[in-house]
C-alpha cells in the first residue's frame, strides 16, 4: 500500500490511485499498488504491450561522484529589466534551487549596451541583477560576441582592428560586475557558437587569437575568474584539439553544446537513443583535454542542450513528459561519465523553457528538482539488461540513498530490481512517480513490493530512503 504525498504546491493534485492503476499489468501479483484497488487492477487489459527487464544495483561499488553543478540551466530573462522583475519567476526559481545558471542571450552584446555611446549600459545592468536570483546561484555570464558596432571584414568575421577593442568591452564588463557591482561572479564564457563560422572561413586560428587576447583583458580586470571555451557549435573533437593547441595555457574550463536533433519529426526511439552519447561526449573530450593539459584537472562544462536545436521546428516534447524522461536519461549519463557542470536550455520561454511564459512549471522543472535534491553524491554500480530501461542509484554524503529507474520505451516495463549489499526498506522509502498524468509522491508501507515494479511509458520512479545501506551477508 503506498500513502499519497504532496510534492509542490503549484502541482495540480491528479487522481494517482487511477492514474497508478492504468500501468498495472499484473506484476508477480505485487506492483507499486496493491490490496483496495486489486478489483479495478484486475481490469485493466492483458492486451497492453509491456517489457519486462533485470535492473542490479550493487551498492558496495561508487562508479563516479556528482555535483549538483550538472543540474542546472541557461536564463535570458535577466537580460530584460521588466522579465527579470517577474517575482513569480524569481520566486520559481528560489523554489527549484537551480545551482547554476548560465547567463545567455544571442542579443546580450546589445540589450546590455549603450549604441550610442559604444559602451555597457552600466545601470540596466545594475537594475537587471539587481531584480534576479534571490537563491544565489552560481552564475556564468556569457558574452556571446562583438557588439554591432564593431567593423567586420570582407567574410563577416571581426576585423583584426577590432580584437583589442573587443578585449577591452570583455574586460569592461568584468569591472562592471565584479569591481563596481561586487558580484564576484567567477565563471565567463567570451564566445557562442562561434567556432563554425570561422571555421567555415578557415579562419579558426583567428578566433583563438582573439580568444586569447580577451582572456588575457579579462583576467588582468580580474585575476581570480575563470574562463572558458571554446563554447563549441557541438561536440567537434577536431577543434577542441584545435583549440587546445593554441590556448591551453589560457583555458580554465571546457565549455560546449549538443542538441539531440534538428528535427520535430524524429522518432522518440531515436532521440532516446541519443542520450548516452552525451556520457560518451563527456568521456571523449575529457581525454582531449587530459592529453592537451596532462598537469591539471580541467573542468568539463555541457553549457546547453535539449532535444532540438530548432527553435521553430514545432517540437513540443522538451515540455511534456517524455522531455522529463529525455532529460532524466541524460542525467544518469552525465553522473556516470563524472561531468563537471551541465546546463540545459533554458529556464523560461514557450518553447524550450522548464518554466512556461505563464508561470507555470513543467515536468522537464520536476525532474530538475529531484535530481538537484536526491541525485548528489555517489554514483553506484548498476546494471539493466534493457538499452531503454535504466538506473541511477546514488547515496549522497548523508548516507541518504536514492534509486532512480528511467523507463525510455513506448511500452509498459515490468522491472524487477536485485540490490546487493544493501537494500530498500519498506517503512522508511518515498516513491516520487512521473508519467503522462502528472507526478506524485508516496510513502511505501510494509504492503508494499520493493523489489518489483511496473512503470509506464515514458516515465520515471524515483526511490528515497533516508536510512543507511542495511548489508547482508
Amino acid at each position: 500500500m503506498l500513502k499519497r504525498r504532496k510534492f509542490f504546491q503549484t502541482v495540480a493534485a491528479s487522481l494517482v490511485s487511477n492514474t497508478v492503476i492504468q500501468k498495472i499489468r499484473q506484476v508477480k501479483s505485487s506492483s507499486l499498488l496493491k490490496s483496495s484497488n486489486n478489483n479495478l487492477a484486475n481490469s485493466i487489459s492483458e492486451d497492453l504491450e509491456s517489457i519486462n527487464a533485470e535492473i542490479i544495483v550493487d551498492w558496495s561499488t561508487v562508479i563516479a561522484q556528482t555535483t549538483p553543478l550538472i543540474f542546472s540551466s541557461n536564463d535570458y530573462e535577466i537580460t530584460s529589466p521588466q522579465k527579470a522583475a517577474d517575482s513569480i519567476f524569481q520566486n520559481l526559481l528560489t523554489e527549484l534551487d537551480i545551482p547554476l545558471i548560465r547567463v545567455h542571450h544571442a542579443l546580450l552584446s546589445e540589450r546590455w549596451t549603450d549604441s550610442t555611446a559604444k559602451s555597457w549600459d552600466e545601470a540596466k545592468i545594475q537594475a537587471c541583477y539587481d531584480a534576479s536570483y534571490f537563491h544565489n546561484p552560481k552564475i556564468v555570464q556569457n558574452i556571446p560576441r562583438w557588439p554591432s558596432w564593431m567593423k567586420l571584414d570582407s567574410n563577416s568575421l571581426l576585423d583584426s582592428s577590432e580584437y583589442d577593442n573587443y578585449a577591452n568591452f570583455c574586460g569592461e564588463l568584468v569591472r562592471i560586475l565584479n569591481q563596481t557591482q561586487n558580484r564576484q561572479i567567477i565563471y565567463w564564457e567570451p564566445f557562442n557558437e562561434l567556432d563554425t563560422r570561422y571555421k567555415n572561413a578557415g579562419q579558426l586560428n583567428e578566433l583563438w587569437k582573439i580568444y586569447n587576447k580577451v582572456t588575457e583583458r579579462m583576467k588582468n580586470v580580474d585575476p581570480q575568474i575563470k574562463v572558458g571555451g571554446p563554447v563549441l557549435t557541438w561536440d567537434d573533437s577536431q577543434t577542441l584539439n584545435h583549440f587546445l593547441d593554441s590556448c591551453s595555457q589560457n583555458v580554465d574550463f571546457i565549455s560546449w553544446h549538443r542538441y539531440a536533433s534538428g528535427n520535430a519529426n524524429a522518432p522518440t526511439d531515436k532521440i532516446m537513443s541519443f542520450t548516452p552519447k552525451y556520457g560518451d561526449q563527456t568521456r571523449r573530450f575529457r581525454s582531449i583535454v587530459t592529453r592537451h593539459i596532462p598537469e591539471r584537472k580541467v573542468p568539463l562544462f555541457l553549457s546547453e542542450y535539449n532535444i532540438n536545436y530548432s527553435w521553430d521546428s514545432g517540437e513540443t516534447r522538451q515540455n511534456t513528459h517524455v522531455g522529463a524522461v529525455w532529460f532524466a536519461s541524460v542525467f544518469k549519463h552525465l553522473a556516470e561519465a563524472e561531468i563537471d557542470m551541465a546546463a540545459s536550455w533554458h529556464l523560461k520561454d514557450g518553447i524550450y523553457g522548464m518554466i512556461d511564459p505563464q508561470n507555470n512549471l513543467r515536468p522537464s522543472a520536476r525532474i530538475f528538482a529531484l535530481a538537484i535534491k536526491y541525485l548528489t553524491g555517489n554514483v553506484i554500480q548498476n546494471e539493466s539488461d534493457r538499452p531503454f530501461i535504466e538506473a541511477l542509484p546514488v547515496q549522497q554524503q548523508t548516507g541518504d540513498r536514492s534509486l532512480l529507474l528511467i523507463n525510455k520505451l513506448s511500452e509498459y516495463a515490468n522491472i524487477n530490481l536485485t540490490e546487493m549489499y544493501g537494500s530498500f526498506q519498506t517503512g522508511e522509502t518515498i516513491i516520487h512517480s512521473l508519467d503522462a498524468n502528472g507526478i506524485e509522491v508516496f510513502d511505501a508501507d510494509e504492503q508494499t513490493n520493493l523489489n518489483t515494479f511496473t512503470l509506464s511509458p515514458y516515465s520515471i520512479l524515483l526511490l528515497r530512503s533516508s536510512q543507511p545501506v542495511y548489508y547482508s551477508d
